[in-house]
C-alpha cells in the first residue's frame, strides 16, 4: 500500500516541494496572522516531500538554522511579527528534523544488531 501511494505520488514531488517552499515564504512574510491550521498543512507538506526525496534529518535541522539566522536580522529591521513567524517555522522544522533523527538513529541501531 505505502510503495503504491508513494509511486502515485513520485510524478508530484517536485511540485509538493515547491508549494511547500512557497507555502512557507507567503506564511512568513505576506500573512499577517498566524494559522496553526496552515503551519500544520504545510508541515505535513514537508514531511511528504522528505519522505518522497528520502531526505536526512540534517535537511530539516539546516532548515531551521536558516530560519533562526534570519530572525535577529528581522528584529534589527525592526520586523517583529514576521520574525516570531521564522522563529515559529524555526522550531516546527527543528521538531520534524529531531525526529528524523531519532528515527534515523534506530534504524541503524537495528541494522547493526
Amino acid at each position: 500500500m505505502r510503495n503504491k501511494v508513494k509511486m502515485s505520488l513520485v510524478h508530484y514531488k517536485h511540485f509538493l516541494l515547491g508549494v511547500c517552499a512557497f507555502g512557507i515564504f507567503i506564511d512568513i512574510f505576506l500573512f499577517n496572522f498566524a494559522s496553526d491550521l496552515i503551519t500544520l498543512f504545510l508541515i505535513g507538506l514537508w514531511i511528504l516531500s522528505v519522505w518522497l526525496y528520502k531526505f536526512e534529518g540534517r535537511v530539516s535541522v539546516a532548515g531551521a538554522l536558516a530560519f533562526s539566522v534570519i530572525c535577529p536580522f528581522l528584529l534589527i529591521l525592526k520586523k517583529e511579527p514576521i520574525a516570531e513567524k521564522a522563529a515559529i517555522w524555526a522550531y516546527m522544522f527543528l521538531v520534524v528534523g529531531v525526529g528524523q533523527l531519532l528515527k534515523e538513529s534506530f534504524v541503524n541501531k537495528k541494522n547493526d544488531e
